[in-house]
């Protein structure tokens, strides 16, 4: 899982990691230790999927639980901020980013 440091900026956050490794993760019952956010872009092996019926709709959540409560879940930080588009303030951030990025005004 990559994590970046949002200190609840962009969204509130949802992971607590440690030392290079994440400790807990949340997505709806978030805590004060929690100063990361999950960043979207995970890398997983096909075993991470073997337990789910085919067919059934699964939450990717309820997999990255389950692989940090077998010790099996990974984290990287990365160090600049995601821009998300799924609400007007993301959309309107974005765009304030890409028209930043080539001189626009």
């Amino acid at each position: 899982m990559t994590v970046f440091r949002n200190e609840g900026l962009c969204d509130k956050s949802n992971v607590e990691f440690e030392n290079g490794a994440i400790v807990a993760y949340e997505k709806k019952n978030s805590t004060v230790r929690m100063h990361h956010i999950d960043y979207g872009l995970g890398v997983f092996r096909s075993s991470a999927f073997r337990e789910i019926p085919d067919g059934v709709t699964y939450d990717l959540v309820a997999v990255y639980q389950d692989l940090l409560r077998r010790g099996q879940l990974a984290g990287f930080e990365v160090k600049q901020r995601f821009y998300e588009i799924g609400s007007f303030q993301g959309l309107k951030d974005t765009a304030k980013f890409l028209a930043q990025q080539t001189g626009e005004r």
